[in-house]
Parts: C-alpha cells; structure tokens; sequence
C-alpha cells in the first residue's frame, strides 16, 4: 500500500470517528440550543416539550442570559467551522488556519459555559428534589409530608427521630392506609412535637384524639398563643401495641374490635379541655418533648391520629 493511500485511509477513519463523536456531543447541545431558543422567541403560553424550568435552567435565563447567549453563540460558530472543514474539499491555506482558529476558540468558550450550565442544572435539579421530599426543612417520605400538609400539622420538634413522622398499618380502626402522627427511636430519645393552631370563639372546648405510647412521658396538650390559662396536658395511655381502651370498649364485630386479628393496636382516646377567650387562638398537638411538658419521656415509639375539637361551653 502506497503512503499516499495509508495516509488517505488513516485521515478517512479520524474523520469518521471524529463525526461519530461530534455528532453525540452535538445532539443533546442542539436540542438545549433549541429550548433556550424556543423558551425566548415562543409566544407566551405556548407549551413546551422540555421547558427550562423542568430542565432546571429557569434561574439562569433570568439571572444570566448572558451564560446562555455565549452558549448559543459559541455552539453556533463551532458547528458551521467544524461541519466546513470536514465538507471543504480545496483549501488555501489561510482558508484552513482560520476555519481551525474559529473552531478552537469557539470549543474552548463552548466547552466551559457547557460545564457551567450542567453544574446548574444538576443543582437545581437536585434542590427540586429536595424541596419534593421535605416539609418545613425536614427531609421525609412523600406520604409523611401529604399528610402532615394536608392535615394543617406543624413540626416544632423533631430530633432523633430518623425519618419517624407519619406512619400506616396499625390505625385503630383497622384500615391499613389511615395515616397517623407516629415517632419512634430504639434509645427512646425522639424529641417530637406536632401542633396545629385554630381559630375559635370564646368558650371552653375539648380537644379529643385517639393515641397510643410504648411508655410513659407522651402528651396530648392544648393551649393557647397568648398562653392564658397555661399547657393542659393529658398523658397518653401506654398499652403498647396491642389491646387499648378503644378496643376494650368497641362492639364485639366492629372495625376496631377486629384489628389486628381482634386484638387491637393499643389505641385510647384522649381528652383534653381548655377554655378559650377573645381575640385567642387554640393551639394542640402531640408531644414528647420534656422541656414542653416537664415530665420525663421514657417511650420507645407513640402515635396519635384524628384530632377534633368540640365546644362544650361558652364564656
């Protein structure tokens, strides 16, 4: 084989393996090239196939388009100099030098702002997802952060409980989907307390719910935001999880008397009363927090779970 024709089949392979590269690298920064245009010239309104926002690129477009204006610039000259320097048969010999001049300095703006953007959106992409599975400020499971979202419930406390906020399976009524306030800790060392504050007129009100402890030192309170009339506290009964006073006093052939293969899940009512005055809010929940209630928590796990409040007399 002549040297001629070895060099003309080595620069053949390099140029197809240089297109094959080229071609995956320039896919997927085309179609970002295309959003960005899309997201910049599309009518308001318009639907998206892939919006900046899903991509996790909205902040940058608002905060530095310039980011995204050299992005598109960049990628524009290294395409048109690379796709002419492997189209052009016959080049003079500053043809050449330019045409590699643009396409390396267009690469070495492209490569960088490229790896600027990927950095965001990995950032953002990431804050998404955090911001998916955390209720205020604490990580936790999609299920824990639905229920405590929809039922209005505030975290005060949450130390040592691992990811123990919200919990199914053992409801006293038996339903094995009904959601329940629940922490847990092996050392009995969970600090938690979830509150939730109500608007309510004058009067004297009962908070009642139904709640379950491994131990002692878990309580039911209410109080108020002006703090009026104190904490009132009533220690939830610690059967554990089986039996409870709800399972002790419901019909034989009912829901909650045929829980857990009729032994019950260890669930009792709890009633705590509190009077309520003008221009007050109600404020109740579920704690085991020692400073709150000043009484030592010795309880491996507790539940507590359909909160209502009753009027019961007015001022």
């Amino acid at each position: 084989m002549e040297k001629s024709t070895t060099i003309d089949l080595c620069s053949k392979i390099f140029k197809s393996v240089f297109i094959t590269i080229g071609t995956f690298m320039a896919v997927p920064m085309i179609l970002l090239a295309a959003e960005i245009i899309g997201a910049r010239l599309a009518p308001e309104g318009m639907e998206m196939p892939f919006t900046l926002e899903r991509l996790g690129l909205a902040d940058i477009e608002k905060n530095s388009p310039g980011l995204f204006t050299t992005y598109l610039i960049s990628l524009f000259f290294t395409l048109l100099s690379a796709v002419y320097l492997l189209v052009s048969k016959q080049f003079v010999k500053i043809e050449r030098i330019a045409s590699w001049a643009v396409f390396c300095v267009s690469l070495l703006i492209l490569l960088p702002t490229t790896n600027t953007i990927l950095k965001e959106n990995r950032k953002a992409l990431t804050k998404a997802e955090e911001d998916r599975s955390t209720y205020m400020g604490v990580q936790m499971d999609d299920f824990s952060k639905a229920y405590l979202s929809k039922n209005g419930w505030n975290l005060t406390k949450h130390e040592n409980c691992g990811d123990n906020f919200v919990r199914k399976g053992e409801h006293y009524s038996g339903d094995p989907l009904a959601g329940y306030l629940d922490a847990w800790s092996p050392d009995n060392s969970q600090v938690y307390q979830a509150e939730k504050q109500q608007p309510v007129g004058p009067g004297t009100y009962r908070v009642v719910c139904a709640a379950r402890a491994e131990g002692p030192g878990v309580y039911i309170f209410a109080t108020t935001t002006s703090k009026k009339y104190g904490v009132k506290l009533v220690e939830v009964p610690h059967y554990g999880n089986t039996e409870g006073e709800i399972w002790e006093n419901a019909l034989d052939g009912s829901a909650e008397k045929e829980a857990n293969m009729g032994n019950g899940y260890g669930w009792s009512k709890v009633v705590v009363t509190i009077t309520i005055d003008d221009n007050d809010t109600l404020v109740y929940g579920v704690t085991s927090d020692s400073k709150f209630t000043g009484r030592p928590f010795n309880s491996q796990w507790f539940s507590a779970a359909d909160f209502t409040v009753e009027r019961v007399a007015a001022n």
